[in-house]
């Protein structure tokens, strides 16, 4: 059965069986074969600024590296993913407000140069090595499972990352094929294997014994997509990825998605790390959780009544924005009852109920700064993407995301969505803005709030990675409303 379009997974492997060349590469030309339209992704990709970004990044490294702030202590595993944070109206001293993090099935990765994707993929190319070094038997191959959503449209970047590794691969010496669900065949002879397939059809694939995830009886090396690795229904594979994930001999890109799915536990690890990312002018904010709806009504009532502030509530796994709402502090019992049932109805309609919304993070209403966008005033956020390289979490480059709304009195839920992609199912990359000179100046950022927004991603990254049984066994949530 076939859950990824046809006609579209039918050009991929059709564009993937030939040599691709680097006018091929490029986004308009590579949408066409595709039957996709970049040209806005290629427009935002302009945007970037590859000289500005390495300077902001060279320097990040040289304030990280004083108290080595982004060596992490096992370079077994392997992560990579994104950070979004938003920025304070301060105009003096601009602090950043964590707002979340994203594991190894973050989007956009288009939209950053070929230099800064090649600094990326070169992390993910330590997993496959990682993998080889590893493997016992010198005929052994090595499974490469990618996983994408259903009908994706932002498969192109599956393309760049296959064919950059593809290339890496080779280089090496090694034989490489690539394959989906439907033609695959066990007995080709390749040293490493990509499979490419869409989520729902892998999850009913999928297995987990000895330490292993396996495909259709075949041992899977290094799983890319930490959807993938969410949807796999196996007590011992959940038991281990909470309490011991460094026991799976699969590596998962990222073996830590428990915590980038669970907003409340990424503020966990900024809470955990508060000292250090004080440094980088994190500015922290209140925090909790809620188990159920019950919890959740009477948690933000109490918090309002308590310190005459707003708050958002978020739901568990979400993403695009899908039931984050705010919570005003002169909103009424009725208000707030209808407002979490508002959130609830957003994340099932995106999810469906195959997914719950429990447990809920409840998180201050941050103070943000506002710029001036097309026709009017905007919120926005910055993006910062990450890779681990060696036993380094290294910042690799970002975008800004402008809201879809104009920002007026913060009633309506438009005037804080900034996802580019997966909110309604549309993607709106024309709302991205790269990372320059001159689009510092739109921000109202300097070059050391960059430099500051690289050193909070990598420093909140490790924190996830050292303290990970800490916060997977965290539950004093009343800690997370102490002012710090």
């Amino acid at each position: 059965m076939i859950y990824l379009e046809e006609n579209l997974l039918t050009k991929f492997l059709k564009l993937m069986s030939k040599e691709i060349s680097e006018s091929d590469l490029e986004l308009v030309p590579l949408g066409r074969s595709l039957g996709l339209d970049l040209i806005s992704f290629s427009k935002l990709r302009d945007s970037q600024e590859d000289d500005f970004i390495d300077r902001v990044r060279k320097e990040a490294l040289k304030k990280l590296a004083k108290s080595n702030d982004n060596i992490v202590s096992n370079n077994y595993s392997f992560y990579a993913g994104s950070v979004d944070f938003m920025v304070s109206n301060n105009p003096e001293s601009k602090e950043f407000f964590l707002l979340e993090t994203n594991g190894g099935s973050n989007r956009g990765l288009s939209i950053l140069t070929k230099k800064q994707q090649s600094i990326l993929y070169d992390g993910y190319y330590e997993s496959i090595s990682q993998a080889i070094a590893k493997s016992k038997e010198e005929n052994e191959k090595i499974l490469v499972l990618v996983g994408v959503p259903f009908n994706d449209g932002l498969i192109h970047e599956k393309v760049i990352m296959i064919e950059y590794l593809r290339k890496k691969i080779k280089s090496e010496g090694y034989t490489l094929k690539i394959f989906n669900s439907e033609n695959y065949n066990k007995e080709h002879r390749a040293k490493v294997v990509f499979i490419i397939s869409d989520y729902k059809q892998l999850s009913q694939i999928l297995s987990f014994s000895n330490g292993w995830i396996w495909y259709q009886g075949e041992r899977v090396h290094v799983l890319i997509g930490d959807g993938i690795a969410r949807r796999l229904n196996d007590k011992k594979f959940e038991e281990l990825i909470s309490k011991d994930f460094r026991r799976i001999n699969t590596i998962i890109v990222n073996p830590i998605f428990r915590i980038t799915d669970d907003k409340s536990l990424t503020y966990v690890a900024s809470f955990l790390s508060r000292d250090v990312l004080n440094k980088y002018n994190l500015r922290y904010l209140m925090f909790t959780k809620a188990y159920n709806e019950r919890e959740l009504k009477h948690k933000v009532k109490k918090l309002i009544k308590k310190h005459k502030e707003s708050f958002l509530i978020k739901p568990s796994g979400g993403s695009g924005g899908a039931g984050v709402i705010p919570i005003f502090k002169n909103e009424t019992s009725a208000g707030i009852t209808k407002i979490i049932e508002e959130s609830k109805k957003e994340f099932y309609n995106k999810f469906s109920r195959s997914r719950e919304p429990f447990p809920y993070t409840i998180q201050e209403k941050a103070d943000f700064s506002l710029i001036n966008w097309e026709d009017g005033k905007h919120t926005f956020d910055l993006r910062i993407y990450l890779a681990q390289s060696n036993n380094r979490i290294v910042p690799i480059g970002g975008l800004a995301r402008i809201a879809r709304g104009v920002y007026k009195k913060g009633l309506e839920k438009q005037e804080f969505v900034v996802n580019l992609s997966g909110y309604d199912g549309k993607i709106e990359v024309k709302r991205g803005v790269g990372f320059s000179e001159e689009n510092g100046k739109l921000l109202e950022l300097k070059f050391e709030d960059f430099v500051n927004a690289f050193c909070l991603g990598s420093v909140i990254f490790k924190s996830i990675i050292e303290n990970y049984n800490k916060i997977m066994e965290f539950s004093d949530w009343d800690i997370g409303l102490e002012n710090c």
